[in-house]
């Protein structure tokens, strides 16, 4: 009878530091999780930053014509071209960053996705 009781208190002790381990865990994987999330955030708004850059350089992007300067200095063709290019590089980068960005953004998804799920099993055994 005593060894039943000295049994019975061993696994119950055993099941408190169980839980209290699944505590630790649990909160250790919130803590990732936050970090994971602040991280995206961090991603995001440059993503819209970079996406406002865009599409204020979007108009020039596409050749606006070279106009007659009816008053002041008349601009140089060569000046044109090269701006517009410029402009087009421009773009083009801004559009590599977007991608680069939504990119790193999909990959902390995915760093997400095992820690929810360790979560989710977690809650489920409390």
């Amino acid at each position: 009878m005593r060894h039943l009781i000295y049994a019975l208190l061993l696994l119950q002790l055993s099941f408190a530091a169980a839980a209290a381990d699944n505590a630790t865990e649990l909160q250790n994987l919130y803590n990732a999780l936050n970090m994971l999330n602040q991280q995206q955030q961090a991603i995001y708004q440059q993503f819209q930053m970079v996406q406002e850059l865009r599409r204020g350089s979007a108009p020039r992007l596409y050749g606006t014509p070279m106009r007659p300067q009816l008053i002041g200095k008349i601009t140089n063709y060569d000046e044109e071209i090269e701006a517009q290019k410029n402009a087009v590089l421009r773009g083009e980068y801004l559009y590599q960053q977007a991608d680069q960005l939504l990119a790193k953004y999909s990959e902390i998804e995915e760093l997400k996705k095992p820690l929810q799920l360790r979560i989710y099993d977690l809650s489920l055994n409390k």
